[in-house]
């Protein structure tokens, strides 16, 4: 099948190398005419899903990541300072990496002439014959039996397809930052493990963690310190925490570089009033940090016609699941599996866009379960012990049977 893929991106680049595997012709168009290679930090996935990954050729046997084997959640304490009080921890297996190494290696396995790269997609319709014509911003017009919009929470695909699909705002934004190992004036006592750190009797919550450095080392003093900071931010508020230097309310994401020095200020305020001094200093240190708006949209259809949504351009999903590699990687194939039970292109589509609204849907009650956890029931780790602890995570979240990241839960 000829099959055009919108989007570049994680989700996009995965369909194209499982489809052309398979004997597919495929295409992938990438707006973006420079490498995405600055579009985020750290991000993981579960050990048995790089495995998966790594057997399908997507990425290398020597590919980077730091291997995450606890997660504690400490508090900010005045009498246990500057680490904070750690309220307990429970077992996980979970592999970190960064974005952009990830990004490169698939890449690096989709031929050059099958990507094409600055070519903006307008629009897309469906023809009499069952083919799908793509037009791009230079009103040139392309078919494809197959489509599948790869383009991210914003999609252009998901707006055509159902227009009356809006974005929620959650009520909060993902401030993310990255800081070199070498960069810090004292050792942390930070191994393999991700923390959870609570805010002082405030809704969110902030994840610090290694990931290996650009050049893929792991070894100590040459790793990189990944803080992601959950702060509540009210809907009137958010488009002046959007505005870039230059006066522009940008939707989405303010990349690095962009974030105001007064909003830049007064995050890091709040971030030292509310996490332990050891890594409220990291976190001061870091320059060039940047912000996710965090949203969710759910569906009832992954496809019309033989037009499909892919990654996050289906469900979307609160981040903090560590669930977005998992599902563009999933979506495709459970596309590849379904059309090899079936003959028929339309029986094909439909038994796999059944399968696709039951994961999304999964993990969208995931998302919901962690962020009532971690967002706005959250219990300040400082004065809770172990016991409590404990019996919160099991009352808070039930992972998915297709994705779990905690120990003993495979």
């Amino acid at each position: 099948m000829k099959i055009g893929i919108v989007g570049g991106s994680i989700a996009g680049c995965s369909a194209a190398i499982l489809l052309k595997k398979v004997g597919h012709q495929i295409t992938v168009f990438e707006r973006s005419n420079k490498p995405l290679v600055s579009r985020g930090g750290g991000i993981g996935t579960t050990p048995i899903l790089m495995e998966q990954i790594r057997k399908d050729g997507l990425i290398q046997g020597d590919f980077a990541y730091f291997n995450i084997n606890r997660m504690p959640f400490v508090g900010k304490s005045n009498t246990s300072e500057p680490f904070g009080k750690t309220a307990g921890a429970i077992p996980i297996s979970f592999h970190v990496f960064q974005w952009n190494e990830l990004w490169k290696n698939l890449r690096a396995n989709i031929p050059n002439e099958c990507y094409k790269e600055g070519t903006m997609i307008t629009d897309a319709r469906c023809l009499p014959d069952g083919k799908v014509e793509l037009t791009a911003a230079s009103s040139d017009k392309v078919e494809f039996d197959l489509v599948l919009f790869a383009d991210g929470y914003n999609s252009l695909g998901r707006r055509i397809l159902f227009p009356d699909k809006k974005l929620k705002y959650r009520g909060y934004v993902l401030w993310r930052g990255l800081l070199p190992e070498s960069y810090m004036e004292e050792a942390s006592p930070l191994s393999d493990e991700i923390l959870r750190l609570s805010y002082n009797n405030e809704p969110g919550h902030n994840v610090v963690y290694f990931i290996p450095n650009q050049n893929g080392s792991v070894k100590e003093g040459e790793r990189i310190f990944n803080w992601a900071a959950y702060v509540p931010i009210p809907d009137a508020e958010l488009n002046e925490l959007m505005t870039d230097r230059q006066g522009n309310v940008r939707f989405g994401t303010l990349p690095p570089g962009n974030l105001t020095e007064e909003n830049e200020t007064r995050m890091k305020r709040f971030l030292t009033k509310n996490i332990p001094a050891h890594y409220a200093k990291l976190v001061n240190k870091t320059t060039d940090s940047y912000i996710q708006v965090i949203y969710t949209l759910d569906l009832e259809s992954y496809r019309k016609d033989r037009v499909c949504l892919i990654g996050d351009a289906g469900i979307v999903v609160q981040p903090f699941t560590g669930s977005g590699v998992f599902k563009g990687y999933n979506n495709v194939k459970d596309l590849i599996n379904c059309m090899k039970e079936n003959s028929d292109m339309e029986d094909t589509l439909e038994q796999w866009n059944k399968l696709q609204l039951q994961r999304g849907k999964q993990l969208l009650a995931l998302g919901e379960q962690m962020e009532n956890a971690f967002i706005w029931e959250q219990p300040d780790f400082a004065k809770v012990d172990e016991v409590t602890t404990k019996k919160w995570w099991k009352a808070s979240i039930t992972f998915p049977e297709s994705f779990n990241f905690e120990k003993g839960g495979d």
